[in-house]
């Protein structure tokens, strides 16, 4: 059998793997008293600094030197590149301001419901209602999300604020994985995720505080934390999402991305040895198998439309 199919789905796949160390260290961050905007900020930063890194080494050895597009460059091309950096600095934003009003097991919630959002944006895009594999899948993904956050057997008080927020990280994380698949594919992955970590930085520099850079702070005891988050928050996960995104469809990208959730969990497991309920193990186990569900027994993952297509 052809492997082919199996690796961009798989390079998606590991990208939201790669957000899993991200929550545990977020919490020592906290811990060390560092606050939530320093926190993000140096997620970007420092991300866009790996990046940048990775890209002139790029250019110095020439692997980065074929031209980036044969058309010429256009405002709608320039706003597009904009357009999915700022997706993905909104859903840091949303999600920040989502966790000031509820509880961080309902933002998780909240947050994962770009996987339903993502079908239905590929759904209006191409006209085509997705298979019955995908809903399904989608289904189980939203199941296993609710028991792996340790939502079961709770009290919780939600706000429409905190609930509005949540939802607008979710609607943000999904037209970012749209975007990202149909944004300047022709690209170098590497070029590509540069220019969009630059838009994300640029916005978030305008929204939370430019005084991060100016003050200092960006290279104070954050560097740590802010190179770990950049690395496994910002510059691979997007790496590997501009590989693959591109050749499946936005419905398989989102719900191959949802191994976020469990990669998280078991990080926090082992770096923090968090306890983790059997029913939490459950929803794990389910979130796996809602991602595997659309393909099991398929032998194409790889086509834009394999996963709304099929029947």
């Amino acid at each position: 059998m052809n492997g082919r199919w199996l690796l961009f789905p798989l390079l998606v796949f590991l990208g939201g793997c790669c957000y899993g160390p991200s929550s545990p260290t977020i919490k020592i961050a906290y811990e060390a008293g560092f606050s939530a905007n320093d926190v993000v900020m140096s997620q970007y930063f420092y991300g866009w600094l790996i990046l940048l890194v990775l890209v002139g080494a790029g250019f110095l050895k020439g692997s980065l030197h074929r031209p980036v597009s044969c058309a010429p460059w256009t405002v709608k091309r320039v706003l597009r590149l904009f357009a999915t950096g700022a997706a993905i600095a909104l859903v840091s934003v949303c999600y920040c301001f989502s966790l000031q009003s509820v509880p961080a097991s309902v933002s998780v919630i909240l947050l994962f419901q770009f996987t339903w959002i993502g079908v239905i944006i590929q759904a209006l895009a191409e006209r085509r209602m997705p298979s019955r594999r995908t809903i399904a899948a989608v289904v189980i993904l939203i199941a296993g999300t609710v028991l792996a956050a340790g939502l079961v057997g709770s009290s919780v008080l939600l706000t429409a604020e905190g609930v509005t927020f949540g939802m607008l990280s979710a609607l943000f994380y999904a037209l970012y994985m749209f975007l990202l698949g149909h944004t300047e594919p022709e690209m170098h992955p590497l070029t590509r995720s540069f220019v969009i970590m630059s838009c994300s930085l640029a916005l978030l520099l305008c929204i939370l505080s430019p005084a991060y850079i100016v003050s200092g702070t960006a290279f104070s005891g954050i560097w740590v934390y802010g190179t770990i988050l950049g690395l496994f928050g910002c510059a691979l996960p997007m790496f590997l999402f501009s590989i693959g995104t591109p050749r499946i469809s936005t419905g398989a990208a989102t719900i191959l991305s949802s191994s976020e959730l469990p990669a998280s969990i078991i990080c926090a497991v082992i770096i923090l040895s968090e306890a983790v309920s059997w029913v939490q193990w459950v929803g794990i186990a389910l979130i796996f198998f809602g991602i595997a569900y659309p393909y099991l027994g398929t032998g194409e993952m790889s086509g834009r439309t394999s996963v709304v297509s099929e029947k």
